[in-house]
This record gives structure tokens, C-alpha cells and sequence, in this order.
């Protein structure tokens, strides 16, 4: 089977059901079909053809989804980019993966065998005659290339067949149990995965996807009432956008399922979240793009196990490992490692013993190292304690920033907490917090929980955190804005003492 397929048999057994609403309206299963048909015979005359890489540089519309099932179709390898990258980032991908086809502004793609604007390809693709023809295509066949956000260096192009995206769609379903009555709105970048598979789960189940503009924070409500939806993937800046609206609009709605994975909103978030929307439970993730998806939380389970990300999904397996690789026991934190159904298959065109992710077992399978530190506790429930890049040296402790900032999240009051990542074992351990309290009231809250090395040297409110493409708190740019807070303070300091100072007279000994 192939990925191609699960579209199919929605289109075939719910030709009238309406499969995608974006800002052009909404397309049924067959509707999107015809234009998946056009996409492939578009596809073939540009002399697309299997194992080649496509890669899409455009936004996240009828036209992104009809040229992916298109292309998963006729056995090519479909690349989504983020549109806002820059042409030297696109370009890197498009050499890297040997693109046939780039559709893209003419200088990111010059490496591609052709390349066609992206609003080019959108208008001949309405003209382009239909081909309904499938190629045969294996399960091992490469579906995917998913390129990792490169922030250790440039991006990684990884490796996603066809086997493992359906093991993965279908294991993430079994825990979060999407139905085809289901209304999906999706505000998450198609070339995310975590957006991306939001168009699998829809196909899987035959349900509704909705593309939200990324725009208009007031059109999310209105899109939630007019279109019914029932299931939201959140980012945390989405969280907080949607608590304020509904709490000023206290409109009823059919939302029943919250679902997050990456960065968290906090627990007061959730909270305020959950009872703006009654009815509503939240499912919290944790996965990779290379793995997809590793854990899963029952809703049932969150408000005793807030902090959890659940248990291994069906096909995977989870163990905790030391610096020496061997297998911890619970409660002790070690590196996550995941090996499994949904395990993808490597990075593109680096050779696996130059592949610091991925390990062969002995059985000839991967195993994903994930870098990311976590326990496990006695029922087999996963704790996401931070990530490689996360871990840091402080007063001879090694420790996580996420754990500080899931500390201060768990603080009632506060939004968002980001700590940027110190310059060195002996510089000042910063926090950022969104929140009403004061620098003293999160410290003296933090103080409870904390040992003395974990605890801040200093809290800085902020009113909103700076955010990456994906919805991601960015690190990076909290520590800009700190840094140009302090220079500004520090100014703002030396001017008031120039200004005070008295006057010398130029003859005037001076102290030492």
C-alpha cells in the first residue's frame, strides 16, 4: 500500500463529502480529487517521474495538497518548503536533494532540472488535462523529505517511505481517534510535519480539513463557529489567541479535541483553554520529524499527569539510556531512544555511520537517538526533560532549560516562560515569563520547586515571546530582545548619571 491510497478511498467512498476548506472556498473528496488529477498529468508533462524530488516552496493550499497526493501517486518524492525561507535556504535544499522539479522563485531553483514559480504552476495545473494513472509503487519507496530546521547547521533532508508514514498516521488515529465527522482547523505551515500529517489524518478517516489563514486572529473564531470544527492542533501562541477570543465571545461550539506536541502551552493556558471550551480534552504529544510521533497522552490522563507525554504508540518502543547506552531504569534521566514501526529511514545522502541520529539494531532495524532527555516512569508514561542543544552546565549541575521553563509554566499566572541558552557555565541563567505577576512572586513560586542551581538570576517579564515560523518560542530571538533591553537599561543608566553628576572643574584631581 502506499500513501496515495488513503486519499483514494476517501475520494472513493466519500465523493461528497467535503475534504478541504481554505480562503478559496471548500473542495469535496471529489473535487480535490479532479484536481489531484490535473496536479499528476502537470507533474508527467514537466517529466516528473518516480524516485524524483519535488520541491514546493509555495503556501499551504488546494494547490500544495493536490500536487501531494499527485505526486505521492505517480511514485515521486514530494519536499515541502516553508515559504517564508530564503532562496539561499531553498536553494540549499534543491541541490541537496536533486530536485527534478522546483516550484519556486527562479534563483532558489536554478539547480532543479526546471523550475516554475509557484503561482505559474498553480494556474496550469487548473488547465493541465487530467492523467488518472498510479504508478507501482513500493512500501519502502521513498514518499518524503522532510528537511529539519537546520539549527545546528544546515537542514537534513529526512527520510520518510511510504511504510512508515502510513504506520505513523495510523498510530497517531488509534490514540487520538479522529472521525470522519471530524472538522480539522489546521493554522500550522503544511511543510510542518505536525500540519502536514493533519491532511494524512483527514484523508485516513475521510474527514474535513481546514486551512486557517495565519493571518486574522478574530477569523479563527469565526471559522470555528461557521465551519463546526471539532479538533484543533495548537502551537502554544495559538492557545493563548484562542483562550482570549472565546473568552470574550463565549460562543457554544462543537470543539471536542485539543492536540500539541513540540513546545507545550503551559498548564494555565490549558486550563483557561479547556473551560473557554467545555466539552473540550487535550492530547499531549511528543515526537520528531525523524520519527514522527514516539508518545502519546490519553486526554484521561492529563490532569493527573500533566507533565507527561504519554506512553510509546502502537509499533514503537521507548527505553531511556545512560552516557554508555545502556538502559536506565525508571524514574532515572538519560537520552530518549525509540526504535519501531514509525522510526524513518535516515537522512538523505549521508551515509548511516556518518549519522548521528540513527543506529542499526542487530535485527537490521533503526533506532532513533534522539537527543532529547526524558524518564520514564514505573507505568511506562514518558517525561520530556529537554533536548540536546537544551542541556546546559550550571554550578556543576548539568540541567535542562526546559525543565525551568516547565517549571515556571506550571506556575499559576504564567503564559510562557523561555530561558535562552547562557554564553557560558558562569554567566547569568535568565528567564523570559509572560505574565501579570511580578519578577518576585514567579522567583519566590519557582524557589518551592527548584534546587538553588536551577532557579533563575533574574526574571524578565515580556508581553508577548517571540515566536519562530512553526510557533515555537524562539530562544534565539528572547536572547536578542534581553540583550537589547539591558544595553537600553544600561544607557538609560549612564545618561541619568551624566545628567546628575556634578561639574568638575578640568583642573580638578580626580581620586583614585
Amino acid at each position: 500500500m502506499q500513501v496515495s491510497d488513503l486519499f483514494a478511498r476517501a475520494r472513493a467512498e466519500r465523493p461528497g463529502h467535503v475534504a478541504l476548506i481554505d480562503a478559496d472556498g471548500p473542495l469535496t473528496y471529489a473535487e480535490l480529487g479532479d484536481r489531484a488529477d490535473r496536479a499528476a498529468g502537470w507533474l508527467r508533462s514537466q517529466g516528473v517521474c518516480a524516485g524524483d524530488r519535488i520541491v514546493h516552496a509555495g503556501p499551504g493550499d488546494r494547490t500544495f495538497l493536490a500536487l501531494l497526493w499527485a505526486a505521492f501517486r505517480i511514485g515521486a518524492v514530494f519536499v515541502p518548503v516553508h515559504p517564508d525561507l530564503t532562496d539561499d535556504q531553498v536553494e540549499h535544499i534543491v541541490r541537496d536533494c536533486t530536485a527534478a522539479l522546483a516550484i519556486c522563485p527562479p534563483a532558489a531553483g536554478a539547480a532543479a532540472r526546471a523550475t516554475v514559480e509557484v503561482e505559474r504552476a498553480a494556474r496550469e495545473i487548473e488547465q493541465a488535462p487530467a492523467d488518472c494513472a498510479a504508478a507501482e509503487v513500493a512500501d519502502d519507496a521513498v514518499a518524503l523529505l522532510i528537511y529539519t530546521s537546520g539549527t545546528t547547521g544546515r537542514p537534513k533532508g529526512v527520510v520518510c517511505p511510504h511504510r512508515q508514514i502510513l504506520a505513523a498516521v495510523r498510530a497517531v488515529n488509534d490514540r487520538l481517534g479522529y472521525r470522519a465527522d471530524d472538522v480539522v482547523l489546521c493554522r500550522l505551515p503544511l511543510s510542518f510535519d505536525y500540519g502536514l500529517y493533519q491532511a494524512l489524518l483527514c484523508a485516513l478517516t475521510g474527514s474535513t480539513l481546514v486551512l486557517a489563514d495565519r493571518g486574522g486572529d478574530l477569523a479563527l473564531m469565526r471559522a470555528v463557529d461557521r465551519h463546526g470544527v471539532t479538533v484543533v492542533p495548537l502551537v502554544p501562541s495559538l492557545a493563548q489567541i484562542l483562550t482570549l477570543l472565546q473568552k470574550k465571545l463565549r460562543r457554544p461550539t462543537k470543539v471536542r479535541l485539543f492536540t500539541n506536541t513540540g513546545a507545550r502551552p503551559s498548564r494555565a493556558v490549558m486550563g483557561e483553554l479547556l473551560d473557554a471550551f467545555p466539552g473540550s480534552v487535550f492530547a499531549s504529544m511528543y515526537g520528531m520529524t525523524e520519527c514522527k510521533r514516539i508518545s502519546v497522552l490519553d486526554p484521561a490522563l492529563y490532569a493527573d499527569h500533566p507533565d507527561s507525554v504519554g506512553r510509546a504508540i502502537p509499533g514503537d518502543h521507548i527505553r531511556i539510556i545512560g552516557p554508555d547506552r545502556r538502559t536506565l531504569p525508571p524514574g532515572e534521566v538519560g537520552e530518549i531512544v525509540v526504535w519501531g514501526e514509525t522510526v524513518m529511514a535516515g537522512y538523505w545522502g549521508i551515509p548511516l555511520e556518518r549519522q548521528d541520529r540513527y543506529v542499526r539494531r542487530a535485527d537490521g532495524s533503526l533506532e532513533l537517538h534522539t537527543g532529547d532527555h526524558g524518564r520514564l516512569d514505573a507505568d511506562g508514561l514518558l517525561y520530556f526533560v529537554g533536548r540536546d542543544d537544551d542541556m546546559i552546565k550550571r554550578r556543576g549541575v548539568r540541567m535542562g532549560l526546559s525543565e525551568l521553563e516547565h517549571a515556571a509554566e506550571r506556575v499559576p499566572g504564567v503564559y510562557a516562560a523561555v530561558a535562552p541558552r547562557p554564553a557560558g557555565e558562569d554567566e547569568p541563567l535568565l528567564l523570559a515569563v509572560q505574565t501579570a505577576l511580578s519578577p518576585h512572586e514567579v522567583r519566590t513560586a519557582l524557589a518551592r520547586h527548584l534546587d538553588a542551581a536551577r532557579l533563575p538570576d533574574s526574571i524578565v517579564p515580556l508581553d508577548t515571546v517571540p515566536l519562530t515560523a512553526n510557533g515555537k518560542p524562539d530562544r534565539a530571538a528572547v536572547a536578542r530582545l534581553l540583550i537589547a533591553e539591558a544595553h537600553a537599561d544600561r544607557a538609560t543608566a549612564d545618561q541619568a548619571t551624566d545628567t546628575t553628576a556634578p561639574t568638575r572643574n578640568a583642573h580638578e584631581p580626580v581620586a583614585v
